[in-house]
């Protein structure tokens, strides 16, 4: 079979498009502009002129109740994941590959803010979305050279990233003869490759019906705009790109409008500008698994779709589906979960009614309606109220107040039944929205009571943050874990706890590893985790005094005991206070008491004067060693000349002898 045309993918994608999730007709985009314009707290359409028309914001209290503890639940360390080896050998590359990822999501990109946009999106419209893909990005500067040598001017020549915009050639006699010089004016175009993390609209997401995650979807399409300028930034041809139809808002998205209603109040502006090269572009990014090449096997792939849809940018294959996705509540099997919204605005609108009708009929106590006999009552004194006024009756009971039964009690009773069942739903108790600690006395007496709804909340929105750790956050540290060991190719130099080190990705592609979040679960509030934090700190103490230092307890388990401490008690870091004994330098000895230091060199002092003394000593021993030796061998000279004295008398006496003997004869 031949390879599809490009009329058969558009038609192909365009009928997944309209029958896809999230599409402008289906269900999932009206619940979510209704909690859009539910957490923004606007009029439901009912009021009635002269009448209440507060509103209730439930679905903004519970919202922003959750937020803060979320975001505090993943950024208050100083790693949002970390990456675990498959064995101690890979310690060292796990480490550096922690310390990486979370540098280019938390530096490199606005890090606290994607994960804001992200919860929110979440909390409030059912599901967040961030896209994470490597950016290309082209960085032109413009340079000017003066009398170039001709070896320099093809210098440049050869440089890929050097296009020549002004050349002026010239001629000079020299020595060796005649020799040219350049005057050059060049732009430089430097590729700079990063790794790129947006959030991703709600809205501007659709995905196959029968879809149940991101990965295995068959079809998956990402709607965004791009100028004109951007797109030929992007490398795509000026050709192409100059035929493309702006954007008029031909493709009418509700939430969209929704969206922008509450930014400009005009629905009728549209992204048209003088400059052409302003002008917005439509894009759809379809990530579809199709049968391209005619095979009989479908291989997904990207296919960028633009203006109206008539023309296609783009379409390569690809590994996977460059997004990760979160939702609060999620629905077993279904793509799509249900939002915190989604749990209060019932509520909210009941609330917001009781509320109308309760303030309606303290108004009519307040200016009580009054029954008036016809022609015996000055109507402009009765309908002009004020402190001190008359009003004049041509007989007594002209005017009869018409008394207004009261609900007040039966409202405030209403309201507060409507409160529970809010905190029910949600976990998120008042206190934890910050409501008036007299309104939580009267129905938790106790502070048990209130720790108990306080925890209760505490267990929602852990599940929460669990639930958004181990899907969408720990799918996108992951995805880009794998772009930076795919397309970084050249070492980078960060800095990190004030130091700076040498990474290089491309050293890790070869490892295997798995992502672990670290988002400071616990159980119970935080004055609850910093009081049993001190508690385990007091015993580790106890254990250390009682010679267990070693064996149950270190310098490292305190360590850990402190850094937790300083995290609950809201610094982002132990850093400031504390040194980690793995990368603190080596202990310097104490200084020495100046009681000892003294004792010590008088112990010192008087060991010199006892050498010394002692050394005299011998000294003196040695000489009189020495005399005594000399003396001696005085003596053993004299005595030796002595006896040699004596045995020479007896040999002459003796040769003197035989002399006369022989003589004799």
């Amino acid at each position: 079979m031949a390879k599809m045309r490009d009329s058969e993918i558009l038609a192909l994608l365009g009928q997944q498009l309209e029958q896809s999730l999230g599409y402008l007709s289906g269900k999932i985009p009206q619940e979510r502009r209704a909690a859009f314009k539910y957490y923004l707290g606007e009029p439901y359409g009912n009021e009635v002129e002269g009448r209440s028309q507060v509103v209730s914001q439930d679905v903004l209290e519970v919202i922003e109740s959750i937020l803060p503890s979320l975001l505090r639940i993943f950024t208050a360390g100083e790693q949002i994941v970390r990456f675990e080896p498959k064995g101690p050998e890979d310690q060292q590359v796990a480490d550096q590959c922690t310390d990486y990822v979370n540098y280019v999501f938390m530096k490199d990109n606005p890090g606290f803010l994607i994960l804001y946009n992200l919860f929110k999106d979440a909390l409030l419209q059912k599901n967040g979305f961030v896209k994470h893909y490597w950016l290309e990005e082209e960085k032109k500067v413009e340079e000017e050279y003066k009398e170039l040598t001709e070896v320099e001017y093809q210098t440049l020549l050869i440089d890929d990233e050097v296009s020549i915009d002004e050349h002026d050639e010239q001629e000079v006699e020299t020595e060796i003869g005649v020799e040219y010089i350049h005057d050059v004016k060049i732009t430089r175009t430097k590729k700079i490759g990063r790794v790129k993390v947006d959030s991703v609209a709600p809205e501007d997401v659709y995905v196959a019906r029968n879809a149940i995650n991101i990965q295995d979807a068959q079809f998956f399409a990402h709607r965004l705009f791009r100028t004109r300028t951007q797109l030929l930034n992007m490398g795509y041809s000026k050709k192409v790109v100059s035929k493309l139809p702006t954007y008029t808002n031909s493709f009418y998205n509700q939430e969209h409008t929704t969206r922008e209603l509450y930014e400009t109040s005009d629905p009728a502006i549209e992204f048209q500008s003088i400059d052409k090269s302003t002008d917005y572009i439509e894009l759809m990014e379809c990530y579809a698994r199709l049968d391209y090449n005619g095979n009989g096997k479908a291989q997904l792939r990207k296919i960028t779709m633009a203006g109206n849809r008539n023309h296609i940018l783009d379409n390569e294959p690809i590994d996977d589906i460059p997004f990760s996705m979160v939702t609060p509540i999620p629905m077993p099997h279904l793509f799509f979960g249900m939002s915190v919204a989604d749990l209060v605005m019932d509520l909210q609108l009941i609330k917001s009614t009781v509320l109308r009708q309760t303030m309606d009929n303290m108004y009519l106590q307040n200016n009580a309606r009054n029954v008036v006999i016809d022609g015996q009552v000055n109507l402009d004194d009765l309908i002009t109220s004020r402190p001190g006024g008359i009003i004049r009756v041509k007989g007594p009971g002209a005017v009869t107040p018409l008394a207004t039964p009261s609900f007040l009690n039966e409202g405030l009773a209403m309201l507060e039944k409507i409160d529970q069942l809010k905190e029910a739903r949600t976990g998120i108790s008042r206190s934890q929205m910050g409501a008036d600690p007299n309104v939580i006395q009267k129905s938790h007496t106790t502070a048990t009571g209130v720790n108990a709804l306080v925890n209760a909340g505490t267990q929602r929105i852990e599940l929460i943050a669990r639930i958004f750790a181990e899907t969408g956050v720990k799918d996108m540290f992951r995805n880009i874990m794998h772009l930076v060991t795919k397309y970084q190719d050249e070492e980078r130099t960060i800095r990190l706890r004030n130091q700076f080190y040498k990474m290089n990705p491309k050293d890790w592609q070869n490892y295997d590893m798995d992502v672990s979040i670290q988002v400071g679960l616990g159980t119970g509030n935080t004055d609850q985790r910093v009081a049993l934090l001190s508690q385990i700190l007091n015993i580790q103490k106890t254990l250390i005094q009682q010679g267990g230092y070693g064996r149950l307890v270190d310098d490292q388990k305190i360590y850990n005991t402190l850094e937790k401490l300083v995290i609950n008690a809201g610094f982002k870091s132990a850093e400031p206070f504390f040194l980690d004994p793995e990368t603190a330098p080596p202990p310097q000895p104490p200084a020495p008491d100046p009681l000892i230091q003294t004792a010590m060199a008088e112990i010192q002092a008087e060991k010199e004067k006892t050498i010394a003394t002692l050394q005299q000593k011998r000294e003196e021993m040695m000489v009189d060693m020495q005399v005594k030796i000399l003396e001696l061998q005085a003596k053993l000279k004299i005595e030796a000349e002595k006896i040699d004295s004596t045995e020479l008398r007896k040999a002459a006496e003796i040769e003197t002898a035989l002399i006369k003997t022989n003589g004799g004869r």
